[in-house]
């Protein structure tokens, strides 16, 4: 098991999806939100993700194909 730190960036449609909810879900990974800067034009989080690698990186390219900004 490992963890890793991510930043998510939302575009305004996506706010209001719980995609980190579904993200932990789907996968199997633990999120913590470590910092969130949330406006009506976008969101800004800093997650930790704990879990193994493989899945994490599974998990991350699902965000990312929601249309969630991955920073790494």
């Amino acid at each position: 098991m490992i963890e890793r730190r991510v930043r998510f960036i939302y575009p305004p449609h996506l706010l209001d999806k719980p995609i980190i909810y579904d993200f932990g879900k789907k996968f199997d990974v633990v999120t913590n939100i470590l910092e969130a800067n949330v406006t009506l034009q976008q969101g800004r989080l800093l997650l930790s993700i704990r879990g193994e690698e493989e899945v994490i990186e599974q998990g991350l390219a699902w965000v990312s194909e929601q249309g969630v900004i991955v920073e790494r």
